[in-house]
């Protein structure tokens, strides 16, 4: 049938379902006659409403499996087919079903379910040869799983038709249990070859293969290579059935438009609509459409608009018709309309770019254009990276809007267009976000948008030389891969993870110092070209090779400050002052330290930084025997950290040093009452006793440690205390205060109290 009949068949079956809308018969129609029009969005959505009204229907099934192959669904056809012949063995017609279990086979080689039922009828029917084969094929399967005794088991089913001497049997057998790999076509030619009078179990067919098993991991579709001199690849793609982005997304609309009088009949808002006509309406300007009488069908589309129907399907239809009439500023109004809709968000957005660029609109252009890129882009990764790679286009948005090359936006929109009107645009998505990922994973340290790699003509061939020298680096061919990367990077010099793989390979040949200058010139051009967090990625790179480099370390501070990345640039900032120390630079050390502190105002964990850092410094102050400065730090530290025990003891001991004992007898008295408060007495009397011993001479430290001896009951080392208090202050001309210190000791009852009584009135000048 022509394609004007098959058109003629859609619009009766049209007006047939308006009035019908669940009979199968027109449903059925209706589908095949619009997948003969290459519509197969429709036709997939007619055999859904089929098998909606009756899941086993055949017929239905039979047509969603043609839809399915017709958008190369290899796999989903496969199982319908499957289904199929299922369903039509239940009802008793095995040859039929064969053939459908067969159809399932060819489509998806490792169905093993399909090889089963595929096997078992061909039993059934008694066609033993074909059945063999298929049972070798299982088992073959099984093998690359790894199930071996599944694959026994199914060369025992083999043996079971053919008898236990069969060679080619015998030889899987072997095969088998000798861990080489099965291959059917190879047993049987093999068999052949032996001189086996037996007719084989199969016939190759006019290529040369057998049927129901083919190894589909090792085979290669020379449309996948890099290399295609002549175009013919590229010409064959134009002539494939697939459609370009826009295309698609237009057809999406057109069925959806196909199927809106029923969706306005089900819709509780359609009361006021006149749904014949606006039902006509449609059927006239989709007819228009299809003729290529586009003024036509848009006055019709607008009088559909007219009654109160703009659905996204509708704008975004109608958007399109209006940027091919060249009225561009109509079409922005529609398809900012179509925007609403999530599933035509990437063909709006592409639309409304080639619309504002019409319009020398350069920026919204771009915007949309980069949009659309990021929202097909964020479907090939992951949650997890999608929010980075989000990141990076809006970074790659505001470094193109900011150069003002109206040359390379040009171009960028150039490459967009070319690429995005491939009939095979959605395979080369995925296979360049493949490439992409290779990449990133042998040692750029982020993630590569699409729109980097659309951007330049030179992209694709960079991306090809860097999968040859990892492969190369790989299997330890340096000098190779050196080579290749040279080459490369004479053809594109500005591609820069080019440079960045020559210093993998430098560091691979062990030639560090190379290797980290090759990085750092990389890193200068990021930090030109404003590309911060690739810059941040190659000085981490460099860290971890020399982590004792402070002109990168301090070049990483000022990045990391610069972008706001305030928690990294204080962690590196220490690590720098250590550095500095660690290099007996210990004012330089100090100098990053304060620089830190002073940053550390801005930063969300202010405190905690702070307070790292001011212990840092205590502690060089301290071990450069700056009292002054270690105390200016700690008494900071202790306002932050008010309960740290570590800092008060330290301020006792900084206190002491500098002979100002009113300020740490007084932070000694606070922290004794903190440990007294907590019932830890015994650290109490530990810590004056560690003062005691090193400073000997302070006499409110004596004091205070007599004074916990005698609380706890040890009376003996009380007196002690007291008496060489006692002793000191005498040597001291402190006379009031000996005496007191005496009648302390005569209340705790020593031995010689005659002693002490007399040492008081001889202090006192009063008689026994």
């Amino acid at each position: 049938m022509q394609a004007q009949n098959w058109a003629e068949a859609v619009r009766g079956f049209r007006f047939a379902l308006g009035e019908f809308p669940l009979d199968r018969e027109a449903i059925i129609g209706f589908g095949r006659a619009n997948l003969e029009l290459g519509q197969v969005k429709i036709a997939q959505k007619a055999a859904e409403q089929v098998l909606k009204l009756n899941p086993a229907d055949l017929d239905g099934l039979q047509l969603l499996a043609q839809v399915q192959e017709h958008s190369e669904q290899v796999e989903a056809a496969a199982e319908t087919h499957f289904r199929i012949g299922n369903i039509l063995s239940a009802e008793g017609r095995l040859g039929e079903a064969v053939e459908a279990w067969r159809c399932a086979v060819a489509l998806s080689p490792t169905h093993i379910d399909a090889h089963q039922k595929l096997a078992e009828g061909l039993a059934r029917q008694e066609r033993v040869q074909e059945a063999v084969y298929t049972y070798l094929s299982l088992a073959a399967l099984f093998q690359q799983q790894d199930n071996l005794d599944e694959a026994a088991l199914q060369l025992e089913k083999a043996s079971a038709l053919t008898g236990e001497d069969d060679p080619v049997i015998t030889a899987a057998f072997d095969a088998l249990r000798q861990g080489e790999k099965l291959d059917p076509a190879a047993l049987v030619e093999r068999s052949m070859l032996a001189g086996e009078e037996s007719e084989p179990l199969v016939e190759p067919d006019e290529t040369g293969q057998y049927p129901a098993f083919t190894d589909t991991f090792f085979t290669e579709d020379l449309r996948e290579r890099d290399e295609d001199p002549f175009g013919i690849w590229e010409e064959l793609a134009r002539q494939e059935t697939g459609k370009g982005l826009l295309q698609a997304a237009q057809e999406d609309a057109l069925s959806r438009l196909a199927n809106i009088i029923f969706d306005l009949a089900a819709s509780e808002q359609s009361g006021d609509l006149a749904i014949d006509e606006v039902n006509t309406l449609i059927v006239q300007a989709m007819d228009f459409q299809r003729r290529q009488e586009l003024e036509a069908a848009v006055e019709k589309y607008q009088q559909v608009l007219a009654h109160g129907v703009s659905t996204p399907a509708l704008c975004l239809n109608l958007g399109l018709i209006l940027i091919e009439l060249g009225r561009h500023d109509e079409a922005i109004k529609m398809l900012n309309v179509a925007l609403e809709a999530r599933e035509y968000w990437v063909a709006a957005n592409f639309a409304l770019g080639r619309a504002c660029f019409a319009l020398s609109q350069t920026e919204p252009a771009v915007k949309h254009f980069v949009e659309a890129v990021k929202l097909v882009d964020l479907e090939t990764v992951d949650t997890h990276t999608a929010a980075n790679l989000a990141r990076d286009y809006h970074r790659f948005l505001e470094e193109m809007l900011s150069e003002h090359d109206q040359a390379k936006i040009n171009d960028f929109i150039t490459s967009l267009n070319r690429f995005f009107s491939r009939p095979d645009w959605e395979k080369r998505v995925y296979e360049a976000r493949r490439r992409m990922n290779s990449v990133t994973r042998n040692g750029s340290g982020s993630v590569m948008t699409l729109a980097e790699y659309l951007e330049s003509p030179e992209t694709e061939a960079v991306i090809t030389a860097l999968a040859k020298t990892g492969e190369y680096v790989r299997k330890k061919m340096l000098l190779t891969a050196s080579e290749e990367c040279l080459r490369a990077i004479e053809r594109a010099p500005s591609a820069l993870l080019l440079h960045i793989r020559l210093g993998d390979i430098l560091l691979q040949q062990d030639r560090p110092e190379a290797a980290i200058e090759k990085y750092l010139t990389v890193a200068r051009v990021y930090r030109i070209r404003h590309q911060t967090d690739k810059a941040i990625e190659i000085y981490k790179k460099i860290l971890r090779l020399a982590p004792m480099d402070i002109t990168v370390r301090s070049a990483l501070i000022d990045l990391y400050i610069n972008t706001q990345h305030l928690e990294e640039a204080l962690e590196q900032y220490v690590t720098l002052a250590n550095s500095y120390y660690q290099l007996a630079q210990v004012n330089k050390a100090l100098e990053k330290y304060q620089e830190a502190l002073n940053l550390a105002d801005q930063s969300s964990n202010k405190l905690y930084w702070q307070a790292e850092i001011l212990r840092s410094m205590g502690d060089i102050y301290n071990q450069r025997f700056d009292w002054g400065g270690a105390t200016q730090a700690f008494e900071q530290l202790l306002e932050i950290q008010p309960d740290d025990e570590t800092v008060r003891r330290q301020l006792v001991d900084l206190y002491f040093k500098q002979r100002q004992s009113d300020k740490a007898i007084k932070m000694l008295d606070s922290f004794l009452d903190h440990l007294l408060q907590q019932n830890r007495g015994k650290q109490a009397l530990e810590l004056l006793k560690e003062l005691a011993s090193s400073y000997p001479d302070e006499l409110e430290i004596r004091k205070r440690l007599a004074e916990v001896y005698a609380r706890n009951g040890m009376k003996d080392r009380a007196i002690a205390e007291y008496d060489a208090l006692g002793e000191l202050q005498l040597e001291r001309g402190l006379r009031h205060e000996a005496i007191k210190t005496i009648e302390k000791i005569l209340a705790l009852g020593p031995e010689d109290v005659e002693g002490y009584q007399l040492l008081l009135a001889q202090i006192s000048g009063k008689k026994i």
